[in-house]
């Protein structure tokens, strides 16, 4: 048993707030061996295909890798918002010109409507229980044909537990974070005004090159993320 940050709770982690747990995780995040992110940054490099001369917004940006990612690709201009400074200096660092904002999802964005030309998500939600607050802003600061794209852990990893989390010092770190089911993630969009364009379920089995051995542990069948493209409805993209 470990400590917990809470008096006379014992738990076999350190539980701590997203911020206090992505602080200390920024140092070491991006040489960290995370399945979950590697999966993602394959299913990202496929978006990245489609954002020359674009202007991109990264809700929850974390250390700037997806950012640097995209403008390789050519996006023009590359914007982050995180809670954590700790992952935000570490944005600074790789990139002094991305336009980056310590900003809570749940607040809203610092820009003016139509602003952008990809809103990005990439494993960010689980760690917010309404999801629809985020989501109506990035269709906000979104331009006419704008388009909002979501990569996140697959509900069925979500829902058997797994979550995110990292082990430094000995001691597995844990925070908050929401189990959100595909009905979730699609009541949603249909509540705010978003439409699917595209949705896959991403598998060790769908990339030509191969896999480390640590998905191996699951069959290459198993979806580790889960990406939805989204459009805002014509009405929508019109009103802003």
């Amino acid at each position: 048993m470990t400590r917990s940050k809470y008096p006379g709770v014992m738990t076999d982690a350190v539980h701590l707030s997203v911020a206090e747990a992505y602080d200390r995780w920024s140092k070491s995040y991006d040489g960290y061996d995370n399945s979950l992110v590697m999966m993602a940054g394959r299913a990202l490099a496929e978006t990245a295909q489609a954002v020359g001369d674009q202007a991109v917004l990264e809700f929850g940006c974390g250390t700037g890798r997806n950012l640097a990612a995209l403008k390789a690709a050519g996006a023009r201009r590359l914007a982050g918002l995180d809670l954590s400074e700790g992952m935000l200096a570490q944005a600074r660092a790789r990139d002094p010109a991305f336009e980056l904002h310590r900003q809570d999802m749940a607040l809203p964005a610092p820009y003016p409507a139509a602003s952008f030309d990809l809103a990005l998500f990439c494993l960010t939600l689980e760690h917010v229980a309404d999801i629809a607050t985020p989501l109506r802003e990035a269709i906000r600061v979104l331009r006419p044909g704008g388009r909002i794209v979501v990569i996140e852990i697959h509900p069925f990893l979500s829902l058997g537990g797994l979550a995110a989390h990292f082990t430094e010092g000995g001691e597995t770190v844990r925070m908050p974070t929401v189990s959100h089911r595909f009905e979730d993630y699609l009541n949603v969009f249909a509540s705010i005004g978003l439409a699917v364009e595209h949705c896959k379920e991403w598998r060790p089995v769908d990339f030509a090159d191969p896999v480390p051995e640590r998905f191996h542990k699951r069959p290459a069948t198993t979806p580790y993320v889960v990406e939805f493209r989204l459009s805002p409805w014509p009405e929508l993209s019109a009103s802003a």
